[in-house]
């Protein structure tokens, strides 16, 4: 199952998680501009099937002709920023929330990495701080890092009960995180 396919069981999707998907996590990095040179997070089969489904529910006449320019063209071969510009006046268009969304995507990929990172403490702590340096180190990131912010040794910081800690401060955060964000999801429709 792909991350955006996990992401769609748990979270209403729209074309703002598409965008968010399709920039990837280059727009966070410290070169946004750069943004294409990272992967995306969503396929360009995965967007093409969404659009599909999108303009068979879709009653919108603006929508239906943007999607229809998006699937006129070869998604696998057309340039990423040219695919970015049509799935930005989708979001725009609609009203989507690019924060929200990406903490959607945080979500599906911190899950995804708790269940295949090395136990080890010295290598699964790398892990921890490699994600979450992706995301800029966020305020509200249940990690801590050796060094940044606190003073901590590293043969303190390298133990397996720190570890362990973490990990379980990793997924309640991942629990409160989920119930936040299906909080604002549910305020949207009411």
């Amino acid at each position: 199952m792909s991350d955006f396919d996990k992401l769609s069981a748990t979270f209403d999707t729209n074309w703002t998680t598409i965008l968010v998907g399709w920039q990837g996590l280059g727009v966070l990095s410290p070169w946004p501009e750069r943004w294409v040179e990272f992967p995306p997070l969503i396929s360009a089969e995965e967007i093409a099937d969404y659009s599909y489904a999108r303009l068979v529910h879709s009653s919108d006449a603006n929508e239906r002709d943007l999607i229809e320019k998006l699937l006129s063209v070869k998604l696998q071969t057309q340039s990423r920023q040219e695919i970015r510009n049509v799935l930005k006046r989708l979001s725009d268009m609609l009203g989507g929330n690019e924060a929200i969304e990406l903490r959607k995507w945080r979500m599906v990929l911190l899950e995804d990495l708790l269940g295949t990172m090395p136990k080890d403490a010295l290598y699964g702590l790398m892990a921890l701080s490699e994600f979450w340096q992706k995301f800029g180190f966020p305020a509200d990131s249940p990690h801590v890092v050796q060094g940044r912010g606190n003073t901590i040794t590293p043969s303190e910081y390298f133990q397996q009960e720190n570890l362990d800690r973490l990990l379980g401060c990793h997924q309640a955060w991942l629990h409160e995180e989920k119930a936040a964000i299906m909080k604002q999801e549910m305020s949207k429709v009411a």
